[in-house]
């Protein structure tokens, strides 16, 4: 009976061999894309949730690299067809990868328009934020609005691409670009370093180029660790384009860039 069974069984196996194929490379595939799922959202949670915190490793707090200084460049706004020269020695803010550059059109995932760059330094250590060039402190905000009506939302009606407007009840918080630093340089330029972690400079203070002003962060609106950095001129934005053409932003400061 039992050698009946095993016959029976191995000759319906036989017979339906092209089934029972076609079942064990579905299940071959749905196993190796679910193993795939879990490892994008494993990397992508270690990916955009990064900690501010201090460094406790040795290992990885690594002191930053140099940051290299040029000596002048042209340059005009977004809105206006005249061209500038800033003709002082300035570097570049801090380090790590260009995770957003400029974008003008209306398919900008952080609004109508964000000329600017963020920076965001992949490496788990305080990473620092420096100067621009030498210049005067105008500015030190939080963006943090406290039981307020005023709110801000992304549209296409301004020039910054973000408009305020009014409701009838006040809210705890509102959050914007975080711990955010302006400075005034030479030649009508302002610099402006948003979402640090922490502040180290006032209102009126004179800073050098290369003066530590803060580090890295992800406060206010922010998915993680990053600087969101802008030039500016009379009020109207600057490609930092303009300026740093001099490096493909693949992993700014590290040797051999």
């Amino acid at each position: 009976m039992l050698s009946m069974n095993l016959s029976y069984i191995l000759q319906l196996i036989y017979s339906n061999r092209r089934e029972i194929k076609k079942a064990g490379v579905v299940i071959l595939v749905l196993v190796l894309g679910f193993i795939l799922f879990i490892y994008l959202v494993i990397a992508t949670v270690f990916t955009v949730i990064q900690g501010q915190g201090t460094v406790v490793s040795d290992d990885i707090a690594q002191p930053p690299g140099t940051f290299t200084e040029f000596q002048s460049f042209s340059y005009k706004t977004v809105f206006g067809e005249k061209w500038y020269a800033f003709a002082h020695p300035y570097i570049f803010p801090t380090l790590g990868v260009l995770t957003q550059g400029v974008i003008l059109d209306e398919g900008a995932v952080v609004g109508t328009r964000h000329i600017a760059w963020d920076i965001a330094d992949r490496v788990s250590r305080q990473t620092e934020v420096k100067a621009f060039a030498d210049g005067t402190v105008v500015a030190v905000k939080n963006n943090t609005l406290y039981n307020t009506t005023r709110r801000w939302k992304f549209c296409d009606t301004s020039d910054t691409g973000i408009c305020w407007y009014e409701v009838a009840e006040s809210a705890d918080v509102q959050y914007g670009y975080g711990n955010e630093i302006d400075i005034q340089h030479p030649d009508s330029l302002r610099t402006q370093y948003c979402h640090l972690a922490s502040v180290d400079v006032q209102v009126d203070d004179q800073v050098t180029i290369g003066q530590v002003i803060g580090y890295q962060g992800s406060t206010g609106w922010a998915t993680g660790k990053h600087l969101h950095f802008a030039l500016w001129r009379a009020g109207q934005p600057i490609p930092p384009t303009y300026a740093f053409t001099q490096t493909s932003l693949e992993n700014w400061g590290d040797d051999g860039n």
